[in-house]
């Protein structure tokens, strides 16, 4: 049987920034707030709403928190954008036992996994049709 290594949360994180650089996604981006952050601690992330949705067309702005629990806790996600979704409270802070991904969060998911899911949950039925607050509202207060 083979043993299971865990990655160091610093490894862990650079490859995952590194992954963001390199590769990305048109549908979602994730970067560094502070490129001198040495704790990789602070995120930013974008998701571009999907299409057929009221969410089409429109970029939602997000933070991201990286604990020193990380990667063995999920990341802490809030939108800067408003936006109305299930999985987000009336802060903008989102709900990890609203989101699969992060309610049964696993070592090995990374932050483009978060992101991928929020970005599935706007494609979801009930969520699909919600009105949006208007372009230009201002942003959540953080």
């Amino acid at each position: 049987m083979a043993e299971s290594t865990n990655v160091p949360r610093s490894f862990k994180l650079l490859d995952e920034h590194e992954e963001s650089i390199k590769y990305g996604d048109p549908m979602i981006s994730w970067g560094l707030a502070d490129s001198e952050d040495m704790d990789m601690r602070e995120w930013v992330g974008s998701i571009f709403g999907p299409p057929k949705t009221t969410f089409d067309s429109r970029i939602y702005s997000l933070n991201i928190r990286c604990s020193q629990n990380y990667p063995d806790e999920p990341p802490s996600i809030s939108f800067n954008t408003r936006i109305n979704l299930s999985c987000v409270d009336s802060k903008g802070k989102v709900l990890n036992e609203k989101v699969d991904c992060l309610r049964n969060w696993r070592r090995e998911y990374t932050i483009k996994k978060a992101l991928e899911s929020i970005r599935s949950q706007m494609s979801h039925k009930e969520n699909a049709k919600l009105q949006q607050p208007a372009e230009g509202t201002p942003p959540y207060s953080q």
